[in-house]
């Protein structure tokens, strides 16, 4: 064996204890030791959404009691795993390829349909292909035109994720950041940062950005409060957007159309979109407190124009940008300037929120420091309205 697999993390989901043994052996000869089982659908949910769970390749059967394999592959998707699959089963190979389909459809890193019984010389492609997602080539930001933007508004493009915010010292999950993702029909899947220029360059487009956003940000915010899920939700949008004087009552508006409280939104304003022109996003950010909205700075830094902005804006919570959180707990300069951010939190009464937390070690120091919040892939990745169900309701089992 020429490939070195030892650092791949592989979850096998089998009804069947021999088999989920089998193929533990079929790995350990190929390498592969940091090995979790899980006996049915539910038991993998379980396994995924467990704090710091970073699987790089999952192994799924698909005939299995209670929650089959498409179940457990479909719902997998809506969390938003970022994890590669394979599917190892004994069904008849047009059900494997289907069961395929549905999983790259879904948004899954398909690498292989493996019929069984598994053997080294099945797996070890697959193996290849799940340590080639894990560590994938930088993405090029794609040429794309506003014009574009008309058509992708009409065929219902854009879709809202949602991270969750956890509050560290009860692991209580609190809120959710929404984040517009665009479904390009040539570039696949655009995250907030590419697409935000590109609308913020198409004005007539952008008031029909920010409705959609808060619209569907605020209905899905309405739904986990009629479901019993007492959560925030919080909404990024173009600062050009906090400069328009009637902003604080079209969000108004949407959240009495949803019976939603004004104190269930945050709004948030990244740090490096604050310019010199203070006054009108002073008078919106004046006048959404007053109607009882809470306001972010996201992305902190820590740069001394940062702290100034933080000093006249009327702000409830501050966001510790992910580039300083990732990796503080080994980087002296980055802790130094979470260490910062956190004291200037505490010293404005500010609730803090950590982003970006990826890593067990940095969880900890961030827990040891006293900082509030945090959001993440240590917690879950960004996932769709129905993922974000689902995982919320494991968390809370998690909890218990």
């Amino acid at each position: 064996m020429d490939q070195d697999y030892s650092s791949l993390n592989v979850l096998v989901v089998d009804d069947q204890q021999h088999v989920r043994q089998w193929v533990r052996g079929v790995l350990g000869t190929l390498g592969v030791e940091r090995v979790s089982e899980a006996k049915d659908g539910r038991s993998a949910l379980q396994a995924v959404t467990e704090p710091g769970a970073a699987f790089d390749l999952i192994l799924c059967d698909l005939r299995m009691p209670d929650m089959d394999g498409i179940e457990t592959i479909r719902t997998m998707a809506s969390m938003g795993l970022h994890a590669a699959v394979a599917i190892l089963s004994v069904e008849d190979e047009r059900v494997i390829e289907t069961a395929g389909m549905l999983a790259t459809l879904g948004g899954l890193n398909l690498v292989g349909m493996i019929p069984k019984p598994l053997t080294v010389e099945k797996l070890e492609p697959v193996l290849q292909r799940a340590r080639e997602v894990v560590t994938p080539k930088m993405p090029v930001a794609p040429d794309i035109d506003v014009s574009e933007l008309a058509d992708a508004f009409a065929t219902r493009q854009f879709e809202v994720y949602f991270q969750p915010q956890i509050q560290m010292g009860s692991g209580e999950c609190l809120a959710a950041e929404a984040m517009v993702r665009w479904n390009h029909p040539r570039h696949g899947q655009l995250t907030s940062s590419t697409l935000l220029p590109i609308v913020e360059r198409a004005p007539e487009h952008l008031a029909q950005f920010t409705t959609f956003t808060l619209r569907e940000a605020i209905a899905t915010c309405a739904r986990w409060q009629s479901s019993g899920h007492d959560l925030r939700v919080a909404v990024n949008l173009s600062p050009r957007v906090l400069s328009q004087l009637d902003f604080p009552e079209m969000i108004e508006r949407v959240t009495v159309e949803q019976n939603v409280l004004a104190s269930n939104v945050t709004v948030e304003v990244a740090e490096s979109t604050l310019t010199d022109d203070l006054a009108p996003v002073l008078d919106v950010a004046a006048r959404l407190r007053i109607k009882g909205f809470r306001i972010a700075l996201d992305d902190f830094t820590g740069r001394h124009s940062a702290v100034d902005e933080l000093l006249k804006i009327p702000f409830n919570e501050l966001k510790l940008d992910g580039t300083f959180v990732d990796g503080c707990s080994e980087t002296a300069s980055k802790r130094a300037v979470v260490e910062a951010g956190l004291a200037l939190a505490r010293s404005l009464k500010l609730t803090s929120v950590a982003l970006g937390v990826a890593k067990r070690p940095d969880w900890n120091l961030l827990a040891e420091l006293g900082c509030e919040a945090a959001q993440g892939q240590f917690v879950a990745n960004p996932m769709v309205e129905s993922g974000f169900t689902i995982w919320a309701t494991q968390w809370m089992m998690h909890r218990r």
